[in-house]
């Protein structure tokens, strides 16, 4: 991993606000395991960095969505515990034991097949969760029984841990009662057998909005990063978070558009006036993408409009005579009441704070802030 880069755009990624909102679910919930999620490379901001961060600052769990992240975070030094969320395939079990990563489980079928995989003979750990289908409609089991035989088959086997067991919440960040619902029927499922080290249901609404004293952990996405799951969450809670991303670029190049002329794709912009127009260096392949169109950025405190389509690597915007060349461009701010806010920028592209993180590409180069020293990391030169 790189120390240098060699374009004029990059994340600002503020680690003390990430370990703010992280100490923030602590003492939201004591005495529970907190569990960061560092899937989608850290929400866009980078897990690697992140992860090693929160270690330092006492987490203990990780939370990813894929085998391949969770080898990513070892390859890398984190050798806290880790989580895979989603689903592996079978004839993979073997990476997830050699790994030392806990793994979910969605049904008795998928444990079976898992379980043919592992070689006779093995004597190494393999860590457990049960997913259960309280309401989402996606993965896991559904009912008792299937859990019970879950249970007794992992018991049976030598080496396999029964970890933990855990749901995930449908409308947590929405008005109504079915994350209550979605609880009750988790509980009631989770109750009629052994209980393991680690029962968990809430995610960053769920842990914002309720505290559960049947769950012993609580896993934190969104929010660990500073941004709300929803403006209808933000509008129930009294809770400070920090958002800890800032997308800077500069202006490249400025030129004055002569009445009659056109920019970009499709000469969709023409000029009424002479217009003078700065250059950005970023594009849709860098994660700002078309959408964006008619949206503004913040230039020397001037809000300049984007015109014309958005390119792959390039973006245009109408400036006023003030702006130059070389001048700093906010595409994304890291103040929530920004006009480039996360929020805003998912209002424009008609989508959540969520998408817009995660569309952040790997090769826009992150600064981190936080550490005794600025810490640059460009995937692109490693």
């Amino acid at each position: 991993m790189s120390d240098k880069y060699y374009r004029s755009t990059y994340l600002n990624v503020d680690l003390n606000a990430i370990v703010s909102n992280f100490q923030v679910f602590q003492t939201l919930h004591p005495n529970k395991t907190v569990m960061p999620v560092v899937k989608a490379n850290g929400y866009g901001l980078g897990s690697i960095k992140i992860a090693r961060q929160l270690m330092e600052n006492g987490a203990e769990f990780f939370a990813v969505a894929t085998l391949d992240e969770a080898i990513e975070l070892r390859m890398h030094g984190i050798n806290a515990k880790i989580l895979v969320l989603g689903v592996i395939p079978t004839y993979n079990i073997n990476k997830a034991i050699q790994h030392r990563v806990a793994i979910t489980v969605p049904s008795k079928v998928w444990l079976a097949e898992a379980i043919e995989e592992i070689p006779t003979g093995n004597k190494k750990d393999l860590w457990l969760h049960a997913k259960l289908d309280t309401g989402m409609g996606r993965l896991g089991i559904k009912d008792v029984d299937e859990y019970k035989e879950v249970i007794d088959l992992i018991q049976s086997h030598d080496h396999l841990v029964f970890e933990g067991v855990f749901t995930h919440f449908a409308c947590a960040d929405e008005p109504g009662d079915s994350m209550n619902k979605q609880q009750a029927y988790f509980e009631g499922i989770v109750e009629q057998v052994e209980k393991p080290n680690y029962i968990h249901s809430q995610n960053s609404a769920g842990a914002l909005m309720k505290d559960s004293q049947f769950c012993n952990t609580v896993r934190i996405g969104i929010s660990l990063y500073g941004y709300y799951p929803s403006e209808y969450v933000k509008s129930k809670v009294k809770i400070h978070l920090k958002p800890s991303a800032q997308w800077i670029s500069e202006v490249v190049q400025t030129k004055v558009l002569q009445t009659g002329e056109s920019v970009s794709y499709g000469s969709i912009y023409t000029a009424k006036e002479p217009t003078k127009i700065g250059i950005i260096p970023v594009g849709y392949a860098d994660g700002y993408p078309r959408m964006m169109t008619g949206f503004s950025v913040n230039v020397n405190g001037y809000q300049c409009e984007v015109i014309g389509k958005v390119c792959m690597d390039q973006t245009i915007i109408k400036i006023p005579e003030e702006v130059n060349t070389g001048d700093k461009v906010i595409l994304m701010d890291h103040h929530s009441d920004s006009r480039q806010s996360a929020e805003a920028l998912g209002r424009q592209q008609q989508t959540i704070n969520y998408e817009v993180l995660c569309r952040l590409n790997r090769r826009l180069p992150r600064i981190y802030h936080g550490t005794q020293d600025l810490e640059i990391r460009n995937e692109l030169l490693k």
